[in-house]
């Protein structure tokens, strides 16, 4: 493994943290790499995995042409003499149909590892074919709830997650969501063994991000956190890991959102993101990422702006079910000692006034959402995220919390 030098205290932060991951058994990949510069080892990461000196590389359908990213990876793993195949299928979510056209792809190339360098669609799309390039069948039939139960029992293909926004965390979960447009769901390929390989985790790739994927990610990775510590699935391990993180989600997030080429605040956003992955994957989330998913599925709500817009109202609603889970993350959030008696009155007021900052909706009333509209949501709300909210959620009881919102 290359020498990997700290020299930021945020880097010193990520490495105590990956140091306690690593000690309490938290599921993460084998190899973590964290900082500014880092994306010039993926070559050298990359040589052990190579035998035959072939990588699938999977980008984002226009950014890493139109910013250069694709040339510099390729350079990066020429130096090793490892052959880039390139492959930019990925236009905003990874479908069925995209992954295994990818995994065709990977299996006739003949390919050693698998890249995935983008946002978290991009790294659910390359684990999905990291694992269906040595795996029998399609990604539909991996899909909970709805494949044919198939399971991974052949190791997938060394992975490389390398994340160029700070939101999904995707570069450390056991999970690969994809989108059934046709059935108007977003389901999930999980098991262990997607967990990728090497997560390289550059900050510097998140330089000058657009403000409103800025913002969108920030809160979805703040979602993760706070819900991974108020789920039914919490573990004590994981809310501490959360709280380490909670305490750098304001000042990094807003200031990487009025300040795009602030490469301190990247490496907040980049570790919160990061270790938020880690808390999803280890305890599982709540009731706002499932409704997140159904509304990103049904009505083409970016992920993040989902969780940005629900996330007040669903703490709130929760609050008298995990008081005491709750106080602690929100006072880890306000960056308090120890949580106080107003603790969760002024963090859920300051999780909403951040997402005021950011310029996300109060509500879900810009949607015009009808009825059936509200229906068909709540029912498609009831995945493994909702299975763990504190309050248990069944469909007249999403229907009724989510006619607060329209």
């Amino acid at each position: 493994m290359p020498l990997t030098m700290k020299n930021s205290h945020i880097e010193d932060k990520a490495y105590e943290a990956i140091e306690y991951i690593r000690a309490q058994g938290l599921l993460a990949p084998t190899t973590i790499v964290f900082g500014s510069h880092k994306l010039r080892e993926l070559g050298e990461l990359a040589l052990p995995h190579a035998h035959r000196g072939k990588a699938l590389v999977i980008f984002g359908a226009n950014s890493a042409r139109k910013s250069g990213l694709t040339d510099r990876v390729d350079a990066l793993l020429s130096r090793y003499t490892i052959k880039m195949v390139p492959w930019f299928g990925v236009v905003r979510e990874p479908t069925v149909r995209i992954v295994d056209e990818a995994a065709a792809l990977a299996r006739r190339e003949k390919v050693d590892l698998i890249i995935g360098i983008g946002g978290g669609s991009v790294i659910d799309c390359a684990k999905a074919v990291a694992a269906l390039a040595v795996n029998e069948g399609s990604a539909a039939d991996y899909l909970e709830g709805i494949g044919r139960g198939l399971k991974i029992t052949n190791q997938p293909l060394p992975m490389f997650a390398i994340p160029t926004t700070a939101a999904t965390g995707a570069e450390m979960t056991k999970n690969a969501v994809i989108c059934v447009p046709e059935k108007g769901y977003k389901k999930s390929m999980r098991d262990p063994k997607l967990v990728p390989t090497v997560a390289l985790v550059d900050p510097e790739l998140c330089l000058n991000l657009p403000a409103h994927v800025t913002a969108n990610g920030g809160m979805d990775a703040l979602t993760h956190l706070l819900e991974s510590c108020i789920t039914t699935r919490r573990r004590p391990e994981v809310t501490e890991l959360a709280h380490r993180a909670l305490r750098n989600v304001q000042l990094g997030l807003s200031v990487a959102f009025e300040d795009p080429g602030n490469i301190l605040a990247r490496e907040r956003t980049a570790l919160v993101s990061m270790l938020g992955g880690v808390c999803l994957a280890n305890s599982g989330l709540a009731m706002a990422h499932g409704i997140a998913a159904a509304l990103g599925a049904l009505h083409d709500v970016p992920h993040g702006l989902a969780c940005g817009i629900l996330l007040p109202h669903t703490l709130r609603y929760n609050a008298s079910a995990c008081s005491d889970e709750l106080a602690g993350a929100l006072a880890a959030f306000l960056n308090q000692v120890e949580p106080r008696d107003n603790s969760i009155s002024d963090g859920i007021e300051a999780v909403d006034n951040l997402r005021r900052w950011l310029q996300i909706p109060p509500d879900l009333k810009y949607l015009r959402l009808s009825a059936d509209d509200i229906r068909t949501i709540a029912e498609h709300s009831m995945g493994s995220s909702m299975s763990g909210n504190p309050i248990p959620m069944d469909v007249p009881r999403t229907i009724e919390f989510l006619e607060t919102l329209v």
